[in-house]
This record gives C-alpha cells, structure tokens and sequence, in this order.
C-alpha cells in the first residue's frame, strides 16, 4: 500500500488546541499517530453474513482477550459475576486468597447452565438446578446426588472448565481459548498509560446495559468516529471540536481519538469570543469569568478540577485540561471502549446478540475516582433496556447524555435497515476521520481468516 498525504480539516488542529492549554497533558500522551490504511469500500456482508457470525464464535471470540467486569464487582471471597460473549458463558469468581479465577457456566454432568446469564452475588457452592451437581468456588466437583451411579466418573478431575483471567486498571479480562498471549501484550500500549488518575482507582457509578437493533460490529463502529456530530448531534457544534478531532492508530488491536471540548465546530464560521463560549460552557451554573487573556476552555477545566475534587475526596491538581473535559476514547479490539477522561468518563462493551446477527448488547458505565483510603462503595444495578426502552427512561442518567445516545441509537436502527436495502454492496469511508473503522475491519479479517 502507497503512502498518501494525510487529509486533515483547515485550522487548529487538535494539537494546536491541547498543547496551548494551561495545563497540557505530557506529549507523548497526545503524539499522533495515524497511518493511511487505503480507501478501497469495505462490504456491508460483515453486519449481516451468519458465515462471518459463526467464524467470529470460531476464531474470534476465543482468541480476544474480553472485559469481563469490574474488580469492584467481586469485593469479597466467594462474590460473582457470570459474563456471556455470543455462544460463551463463563463465571468468574474471587477467591479466599483474594484473586479471581473465572469458568465455563456449563455443569459438567449434562452441561446446565449453573447461573443465569447477567447473574451477581455471593455463594459458597456453586450448584447446577437440574440434578444438584454441586461445585466450589474454586470449580472443584463438592457432590453429586446418587454418587452410587457415577463410580466411573473421576470426582478428582471432574471439575468445572477454567479459562484464563487478567487484571489491568481495575477491569477484570478473560480468554476464553487456549494459550493466550499475555493482556499486556494484547492491550499495548494501553496497560503502559500514565494517567493522573489511574483506571483502578475508579468505580463504577451508573450501569446500563441496552439490546440495540444493530450488528455489534456496525454499533461499536458508531463510536469510533466524530464525523457523524455535524448531522446527528448538531447541538454540540458550539462547543466541540469534531472535524477537528485527532485519529490515531496505536497498535494492532488498540486506536484513538481526542475530540475537543471548548472548541467550536470548524464547520461553524462565526467565531465566538471567549466569553460567549465559557457561558455555553457554564450554561450560567458557576457565573464563571474570564481574567485578561484567559480561555474559556482552560478556565472551566479549572473550575471542573475544583468541584470534582470537592465532590470526590480526590486531588486533581495534575490532571490536564484535555483528560480533565475533553472526550478521549481508546478501543480496544474487538468490543471494549474506554474513556481515561474525568469529567466524561465512560466504558463501552458490544456483545453480539446469539439469536440474531441483527442485534447486540451495550454495556455503558460510568466510572468515578474512588476516594483516597477508601474502598469503592458496592456497585449499583445494572439498568436493562429492551430494545424499545430509550436511554431517557434509565434512572440517574444524566438527561443531556441520555439524549445523545438515543440519537446514536436511532441512527443505527436506520442504518440497520439502510443496509439491508442498499443495492452498493459496501459503504464508502473517509481516509482519516473513518480510520479507525477500516483498522478495525482489518484486525478483524486478519483473525477471521487465521484458522
């Protein structure tokens, strides 16, 4: 493949904007790092095709590391957590000893699922519902009923199937094939962020889980770009940065972006003052003000710094202003998102749907720094919503948010339908602001074709 000349939008750049804040983040944090990866189309077979569906539970799914949890979902000894990826079940499990260890949700009698899917909470035993097969925390075979009609089975070697587990940044991973590649390989250069406030000492503070009516890969690939704001979310134009927004591709399984708060739309002519964008900032909560030669986007990173601090306990004085406000999003292949923002901080997971190609599942958290010497308080519910329930009706969610991803959520329904219909056998993608899609399509092929 030739190397082309980077198409970038006229203006400041991301860089331009970042790197003169008040408080900017390390360079090396925000270095660029894109790569022309062509421009050929990419088929629309891979959201629809039950052949791509059944080499993805084949070849993909067991060879991807996957985020299973939160650590603070599993405090105690004994606690839960049972984590379902398309065909695959799999409970994971804190131990006496303080680690996790996690296994197939399937009893090895006539393989009954031991828990249900989506299943939290604490047991001593683990114990199939059908005939009573009873199991450790640490999967070892306790009992079975009628033991006399079993003098051929191995109790010894009879206990549940277990798979790999790894921790990083609070998030608990498991690899569901054999042999896997160490996490931090996989997740590089992730695991190797320094972040002001680490990924493990956060908490989850609201979780959603929403059926979406799209193909997991077409939902996950909604959000990897910024190029969709100008038309489906033209309210935030006034305050963000969006052809503007900075791509880059940091290793075969791990991209970026850095999507401006504070900076108008390029799209926008008009430029407003400084003062005219701190109070769309604002919106007149704090009555903030401007000092001679301020910005409005520094100064509301400082009183963002300040409230958050007051309401967490946590000391932010060495957060940048762009990991203070700004939208910075890693994906790590091939379904989870993270945010090491603070006042943004959200974590994506998409998991097909096994009954249809058609659907998936997204799980969205917010997290929040943990208060220094404390534990991180238990983990709320997770709030279900079926496919016909809007992320408006979700308790706790912040209204504004909400909007914006029932804004996303319509487009793929429509997208959903758009393809099917089209008679262009592949969609069209932008050679930058789009990268991310095309880099993800290309990991994805490279897996689905190594058998």
């Amino acid at each position: 493949m030739t190397e082309k000349k980077i198409a970038r939008c006229p203006g400041p750049s991301t860089q331009d904007i970042v790197l003169a804040d008040a408080a900017p983040p390390p360079e090396t944090f925000i270095a660029e790092a894109y790569t022309y990866l062509g421009d050929e189309d990419l088929s629309y077979d891979a959201y629809s095709s039950e052949d791509i569906a059944r080499l993805e539970r084949e070849r993909l799914w067991p060879r991807t590391w996957q985020m299973a949890c939160r650590e603070e979902e599993l405090p105690e000894p004994r606690d839960y957590v049972v984590f379902d990826i398309a065909d695959e079940s799999v409970i994971l499990v804190r131990q006496e000893d303080g680690s996790i260890r996690a296994f197939i949700n399937s009893c090895v009698h006539r393989g009954m699922q031991l828990l249900p899917s989506g299943a939290r909470g604490r047991t001593a035993l683990l114990r199939c519902p059908f005939h009573g097969w009873t199991y450790g925390s640490d999967g070892a075979l306790k009992s079975l009923p009628c033991a006399w009609d079993f003098d051929h089975v191995d109790r010894a070697n009879s206990g549940l199937d277990e798979v790999s587990v790894e921790r990083w940044g609070g998030f608990v991973f498991v690899f569901l094939g054999r042999d896997p590649p160490p996490l931090a390989d996989f997740l590089d250069p992730v695991t190797a962020l320094d972040l002001p406030v680490p990924m493990d000492e956060r908490h989850i503070v609201t979780h959603v889980r929403k059926h979406l009516p799209a193909n997991w890969k077409l939902s996950v690939e909604a959000f990897l770009e910024a190029y969709h704001v100008i038309a489906t979310h033209p309210e935030g134009l006034q305050s963000a940065g969006d052809a503007n927004c900075q791509y880059d591709l940091l290793g075969p399984h791990v991209s970026r972006f850095i999507h401006t708060i504070g900076f108008q739309s390029p799209h926008l002519k008009s430029a407003p003052t400084e003062e005219e964008m701190l109070e769309r900032l604002d919106r007149g909560r704090a009555r903030l003000k401007l000092q001679p030669g301020e910005r409005a986007r520094d100064v509301f990173a400082a009183h963002l710094r300040t409230v958050m601090a007051e309401q967490t306990g946590v000391d932010l004085s060495a957060v940048s202003s762009t990991q203070m406000m700004d939208s910075i999003e890693y994906f790590c292949f091939p379904n989870f998102v993270f945010f090491p923002g603070i006042s943004l901080p959200m974590v994506y997971r998409f998991s097909p749907d096994p009954d249809s190609v058609h659907r998936c599942f997204f799980d969205l958290w917010f997290l929040a720094p943990t208060r220094p010497g404390e534990r991180p308080p238990p983990p709320p519910e997770t709030i279900d919503l079926a496919l016909d329930e809007p992320f408006a009706s979700a308790p706790g969610l912040d209204p504004k948010l909400a909007y914006i991803y029932d804004q996303d959520v319509d487009n793929l329904a429509r997208l959903t339908r758009g393809i099917r219909a089209s008679r262009k056998p592949g969609q069209t993608l932008g050679t930058y602001q789009e990268v991310r899609i095309r880099h993800m399509r290309q990991t994805l092929a490279a897996y689905l074709a190594d058998g």
